[in-house]
């Protein structure tokens, strides 16, 4: 349960990226959490020239697969910068969102506030039609 939860809110707060979003970083170093083979990769290839290796950075690059699911916890609630989140070798993405604290908030009151409000309001609609013959009637 909590890791389909979990699967859930990733996948709303999450913008895939590709090494020219970082072109203008200057990145010192980078930690990887899971699969050191692919990550190692895409860490290069995503900030070249950084020391790659554990301990504080100023990115942290994610394997969505391997690993303990604590561990990935820690790096995504950690101080990074950047946090990258790594389900294949293709596919990179950056968690959060690139407009600040305020692109957060709202993305996150329209994720879990206005979108089930809405989707209350759409099954009214429905039972609303239903129940006065509307659909019967257009048939």
């Amino acid at each position: 349960m909590m890791r389909y939860l979990s699967s859930y809110v990733l996948d709303f707060f999450r913008e895939r990226v590709t090494p020219g979003d970082f072109a203008g970083e200057r990145v010192r170093g980078v930690r990887l959490v899971g699969e050191a083979e692919l990550l190692t990769s895409v860490a290069q290839r995503m900030f070249p020239g950084a020391k790659i290796g554990g301990g504080p950075a100023e990115a942290v690059v994610i394997g969505m697969t391997g690993g303990e699911v604590g561990e990935r916890l820690r790096a995504l609630l950690g101080r990074a910068r950047h946090k990258l989140l790594v389900p294949s070798p293709d596919y990179v993405y950056r968690f959060g969102m690139r407009r600040g604290p305020g692109g957060l908030l709202w993305a996150m009151l329209d994720r879990f506030v206005f979108a089930p409000v809405a989707l209350v309001g759409l099954g009214v609609v429905a039972l609303g039609i239903y129940v006065t013959g509307l659909a019967r009637r257009a048939r």
